[in-house]
């Protein structure tokens, strides 16, 4: 997961990974993460919100292939609604300043 500075076996991994979600023996959400990190790393958008960053101001969500479709892309893989991820890193890092005013602009649900 944490090997940004190999996207090629960070790729690889995430083939791997998928290959043992198919034969039962992963979870479909360790490989979305995985998936989304990857894809955050080689430079696309991610698909299901998994990844975000922590700055000085705030957490960010990092960019999003399809925002309108997000709570639907994390259903099909067992996440949670991003409100509900979103109020969970809220209440994990509250002492981070502006992270309240920071995911209600990105994502008003979630406030």
């Amino acid at each position: 997961m944490h090997s940004d500075d190999e996207p090629d076996f960070q790729r690889a991994a995430t083939t791997l990974l998928q290959r043992a979600v198919h034969a039962g023996d992963a979870l479909i959400q360790h490989w979305a993460h995985l998936h989304d990190r990857a894809l955050i790393t080689s430079g696309h958008a991610q698909e299901y919100g998994t990844q975000l960053l922590l700055r000085a101001d705030g957490i960010e969500l990092c960019p999003l292939r399809a925002p309108e479709s997000l709570n639907e892309q994390r259903a099909s893989v067992g996440l949670p609604p991003i409100a509900v991820a979103l109020n969970t890193v809220r209440r994990r890092y509250t002492s981070v300043p502006h992270v309240e005013s920071t995911l209600a602009d990105a994502f008003p649900e979630a406030a």
